[in-house]
């Protein structure tokens, strides 16, 4: 299948391996979508930073078997700065992050209500 590329909020993260994460995008087309993005927790990573929960992305992804794999990302908004200084702030965005996650149901389905 060809690259996709789509609008994403990045809900979740966890460690795989020693360099890679896999991350849970809320996607604009294609819904809950999980990826594996490769080498971003290397120092000299292109674009580890902008994987961080409540960050805004374009994202560019190769579907593969069980997981996705991210090979392009682009920041359109980074929420994590005001929203992890205030512990406040960050307990209320972790629940709607996992709401939304919720909500979202299966994966690749669609859902447009959301990703608004």
């Amino acid at each position: 299948m060809r690259l996709y590329r789509d609008r994403a909020v990045v809900l979740r993260q966890h460690k795989l391996g020693e360099a890679d994460r896999i991350v849970t995008l809320l996607t604009r087309d294609h819904g809950l979508v999980r990826a594996v993005a490769k080498g971003v927790r290397r120092t000299r990573s292109k674009f580890g930073a902008r994987l961080e929960p409540f960050a805004h992305i374009d994202a560019q992804l190769h579907p593969g078997r069980n997981l996705d794999i991210v090979t392009q990302v682009v920041s359109i908004d980074a929420f994590a700065t005001d929203i992890v200084s205030d512990y406040g702030r960050y307990t209320c965005g972790c629940a709607m992050l996992e709401t939304a996650e919720r909500l979202a149901g299966e994966e690749r389905a669609p859902a447009p209500a959301l990703h608004r």
